[in-house]
């Protein structure tokens, strides 16, 4: 085995070690149906996670090139989720893997769908994953992995481990570049295998890469796995790029009815918004998306589907731009932009034209959410790295009146005596 330092592509947001095993054994490609499903025979890496409506968490793996499946166990619906806040969750999580604050790295979270227990994926110590559950009442436990049995489903063309990204170095004449740029290229493409994952009218889908030249690829997969996939390679015409891209995968995906037809919303990197119906999403295929806005830089993190002012919305999270709130309703009808029809002069979210189409609402957002989803009808949470402070905290966000958070750390005319309601 090979000790490489591993950033999670998934997230682009921290570094950890990590021990890179050999790629599984590969299987057929281009048969919807594979006689085996190749169990994993452990966890290595705990990444992306969901759950399906009746508690079932997926846990991405990106060392291994799998999916396992966790069934968890219902408990009782929760009243206390709204009261979800914990400033310094990473130290939480440290003391109680008994491991230093500086060695945890969060790379997932999702909520039970009836407990509304949050659940996070770890890294930790030299690489070690985990799988840490917080309670509404904010009570944290590690899930037992050793006495766990899950299923698994192995990605069947995942990037071997030997494959890393490009070396951008010398590309921009940035300050910091060039070490960062350097450090991005030791990266194996591996990490990148699964980046999100979603369940969807009874099946899991992944987006992520495959190690196939037309790389950005969606999969689909049965549950219970059976070993039942397909696998359909997704091209996007960039905007902001000025051209057709295959390689970069979709960074955070949800799904709604658009103009008559189950469409899955495709949050790109640098940062196009593509529709796709899942018709279209067949084995085998080479689609290519609706592009039908693009915010123009960042990096998609987490998208979820809300009710905001009673009409149903996409919640998206990005690591370069405030998170914004985008009605589905703004979809409907949207135009599909080509080279003919979108605008041409490079590359920037400075230029007038972006964000380009139906992309709602920036959102007041104190700190940057790194991940997001829902908690109850009512709330959010959000992994949040706190502005002032720059503590890593885990806390419930309205999404109506004002999906905000921590008011409490800017100033306004209401703090001042005389400045509250009535005038108090």
């Amino acid at each position: 085995m090979t000790k490489l330092n591993l950033l999670p592509a998934a997230s682009g947001l921290i570094i950890a070690t990590l021990a890179l095993a050999p790629a599984p054994a590969q299987a057929a490609s281009g048969a919807a149906t594979i006689e085996s499903s190749r169990a994993a025979a452990k966890l290595q890496y705990a990444g992306a996670l969901t759950f399906s409506p009746d508690g079932v968490l997926f846990v991405g793996d990106n060392i291994s090139g799998a999916v396992f499946a966790y069934p968890m166990s219902e408990g009782a619906a929760s009243t206390m989720a709204a009261a979800l806040d914990i400033e310094g969750i990473d130290v939480r999580i440290a003391a109680l893997l008994k491991t230093p604050k500086s060695s945890v790295h969060i790379n997932g979270m999702a909520v039970h769908p009836t407990s509304h227990d949050v659940y996070l994926s770890v890294s930790f110590g030299a690489g070690s994953p985990a799988l840490v559950k917080v309670s509404p009442a904010g009570v944290l436990s590690k899930v037992d992995l050793a006495r766990a049995k899950p299923t698994s489903w192995v990605v069947p063309d995942a990037p071997t481990p030997d494959e890393h990204f490009r070396d951008r170095t010398g590309d921009l004449p940035l300050p910091t570049a060039a070490a960062r740029d350097h450090l991005k290229a030791m990266t194996p493409m591996r990490s990148m295998t699964i980046v999100d994952m979603k369940v969807h009218n009874g099946e899991l889908f992944l987006a992520g890469i495959s190690n196939q030249e037309f790389s950005s690829t969606l999969r689909r997969v049965s549950y219970p796995f059976n070993g039942r996939s397909s696998s359909t390679a997704v091209r996007i015409y960039h905007v902001a790029h000025e051209r057709y891209e295959t390689r970069a995968p979709i960074r955070a995906m949800g799904f709604a009815t658009i103009d008559g037809q189950d469409t899955l919303i495709a949050f790109l990197t640098c940062s196009p918004v593509v529709e796709i119906p899942i018709a279209e999403l067949k084995d085998g295929a080479k689609v290519t998306g609706r592009t039908v806005a693009d915010i123009g830089n960042g990096q998609p993190l987490s998208v979820v589907s809300v009710s905001f002012k009673g009409e149903s919305s996409l919640f998206v999270t990005n690591v370069g731009h405030d998170p914004r709130m985008i009605p589905i309703s703004g979809l409907q009808k949207a135009v599909a932009y080509l080279p003919e029809n979108s605008p041409h002069g490079g590359v920037g979210d400075w230029r007038a034209e972006y964000p380009l189409g139906p992309v709602g609402k920036s959102l007041m957002f104190i700190g940057s959410s790194l991940f997001a989803d829902k908690l109850d009808d009512n709330h959010l949470v959000s992994v949040t790295r706190d502005a002032p402070s720059g503590s890593l905290n885990l806390q419930a966000v309205l999404t109506f009146p004002l999906p905000v958070n921590n008011l409490g750390e800017v100033w306004a005319e209401q703090d001042f005596k005389g400045g509250g309601p009535g005038g108090k």
